[in-house]
């Protein structure tokens, strides 16, 4: 057998194990974490509901690339809220959010666009928790039949999850003072 032959026979099982995989991976990405703050949910909900207070006080992109551009538009709050970023590629990337529902002292729920890899949903949800609340930061997307998105949604966990809990952090720091 000749060497080109046993590369094409590598090549194309690495390809059918690739495809293999990511057709098995589960379509929806999904990940989410939460933190209890010792607030009131009507304290609490302001700094979820706005997203250039989001941007400014408690996003942890925003000092992961303290230089990147934000754009928003004339609605301060609330559904129709919107912000758009473009940061370095390998830091933040260019995208944009939308507040898509939003229930007072409850639930913000929002539309990311990422450019050039898609669309997904995030939001935030806040129940009562002993003296406090429970803020939950959720994040969920459809890779649909991508089998190299589907693979990556099955790390989303370690790719996002330490951002979110860096932002709750951050969240839960600002509101306790």
């Amino acid at each position: 057998m000749s060497t080109l032959t046993i590369i094409l026979i590598v090549v194309g099982a690495l390809v059918l194990l690739v495809l293999f995989i990511g057709f098995t991976s589960p379509r929806m990405a999904t990940m989410e974490r939460s933190i209890v703050i010792n607030a009131s949910a009507d304290k609490v909900f302001p700094y979820l509901n706005n997203l250039k207070t989001f941007v400014d006080t408690w996003s942890p992109w925003t000092e992961k690339d303290p230089n990147a551009a934000h754009e928003y538009n004339d609605i301060p709050s609330g559904e129709g809220a919107f912000y758009s970023w473009k940061g370095e590629p390998k830091k933040v990337g260019e995208g944009s959010m939308k507040i898509v529902k939003s229930i007072e002292n409850q639930h913000v729920r929002t539309l990311l666009h990422f450019k050039g890899r898609g669309d997904a949903y995030a939001g935030w949800h806040v129940a009562e928790s002993g003296d406090g609340v429970k803020v939950t930061w959720d994040f969920e997307s459809d890779n649909g039949m991508n089998p190299i998105g589907r693979i990556f949604g099955r790390f989303m966990d370690k790719f996002l999850g330490p951002d979110y809990e860096n932002g709750l952090n951050k969240l839960k720091k600002e509101i306790e003072g």
